[in-house]
């Protein structure tokens, strides 16, 4: 015995500190590789919005805008290190479709955009995002586009990266606005090249795989499913078939509820920019401040110099900046996330109330509805 420990504690006791020198290794080493799997997507440059000239509305497509995944690991001891702040991030994953929608809006080559709460299958064109990075220098999002076919058009990450001439941001853009153009001018580029026969079958997909989601026993024979999750249609309902008149109808009303509650995704967007905007730019300017002390501690001994009182001082007050505004977002999106205001609807002349976070409505409404309609047709509702 030594100390009062014995010979076999100390071997447990030096075991469990090899084991912890080990797994922090480890750690270190994942989010090194993380670090440099994200500097090594490079930037999309300076992007001008590609405006379409001449869409008719047979080539415009409806587009969905899934709330990003916000890319948080579930090990919270790589948070830090990685320079992700949860609920922040949680904020940025709503914030941040709203901003793509405005573009998409802007380039005049779609139909309705909407920013959805969850996946919606049937959607003619479905977009989704991760976020993969996200501070005041440099942005990288993983986007996936695939239409109602299950055609892939972009799958693919694109970064930006901000400087000091970026901010403050104007009204109405961001920092790292041109990645978005980037993003959507490609989207545009890929549905030129289909012809109008492609984009008819992707509504025809759509509007079918919407109504085999209310009824499979109906509407599931309409459909062909391949191995790699590509879908065809086989036939058609005839012209002005009742069934599809409802299945139009009750599609009508899950597209209400989005653009019902699309007017809080918008307030969370105006409420947040200036907040979120402050925020960057303190991020911004401390990481450009760390980057010159590591330079200057590099040289310390060449050149003799250390950092004088005021810029130390000026440090220190973007530092304490950057904490204030990092409170401040997390408190407003910490109150987003928990206390979205209930959502009225009403259908079959009922009034439903929907509570819960705009996903739960959402989850909800699809629910409600495909009941109904298993009411009014005598049909086992969808999955």
């Amino acid at each position: 015995m030594y100390n009062g420990i014995t010979v076999s504690q100390r071997r447990w006791r030096n075991a469990a500190l090899a084991l912890l020198c080990c797994l922090g290794a480890a750690l270190s080493q994942l989010v090194n590789a993380q670090q440099a799997e994200l500097a090594a997507a490079v930037p999309v440059g300076s992007v001008n919005l590609v405006v379409a000239q001449s869409s008719s509305e047979q080539e415009r497509l409806d587009v969905g805008l899934v709330i990003f995944n916000p890319g948080i690991p579930l090990d919270a001891s790589t948070h830090s290190m990685l320079g992700i702040f949860p609920e922040i991030r949680k904020a940025e994953a709503q914030f941040m479709p709203v901003l793509l929608r405005q573009v998409l809006v802007a380039s005049d080559a779609w139909g309705v955009v909407r920013v959805l709460p969850d996946h919606q299958a049937s959607a003619e064109l479905l977009v989704t995002g991760k976020i993969l990075q996200s501070n005041g220098t440099r942005l990288v999002i993983l986007f996936t586009a695939r239409d109602a076919t299950g055609r892939v058009w972009v799958d693919k990450a694109y970064a930006d990266v901000a400087t000091e001439r970026d901010y403050p941001g104007v009204e109405g853009s961001d920092p790292f606005i041109d990645l978005y153009h980037q993003f959507a001018n490609d989207l545009l580029a890929f549905r030129q090249r289909l012809d109008s026969s492609q984009l008819r079958s992707i509504r025809q997909v759509a509007q079918m795989r919407y109504a085999a989601s209310l009824s499979e026993e109906a509407f599931g024979s309409y459909l062909a499913e391949d191995a790699q999750g590509n879908y065809t249609v086989l036939r058609l309902p005839a012209d002005g078939d009742p069934m599809m008149a409802r299945v139009e109808r009750i599609r009508n009303q899950e597209h209400l509820f989005v653009d019902t509650v699309d007017e809080q995704y918008v307030n969370l967007y105006e409420e947040m920019a200036p907040t979120y905007n402050l925020w960057r730019q303190y991020s911004l300017e401390q990481a450009m401040y760390l980057e010159d002390f590591e330079v200057r501690a590099q040289n310390r001994d060449r050149i003799g110099q250390r950092g004088s009182f005021t810029a130390m001082e000026q440090t220190y007050n973007t530092y304490k900046q950057i904490k204030i505004q990092e409170q401040d977002l997390d408190d407003m999106a910490l109150g987003f996330n928990t206390e979205v205001a209930p959502t009225a609807m009403e259908a079959s002349g009922k009034v439903f109330r929907l509570t819960g976070t705009l996903d739960t409505q959402y989850n909800e409404w699809r629910s409600i509805l495909r009941e109904i309609f298993a009411i009014e047709t005598g049909l086992p509702p969808g999955a």
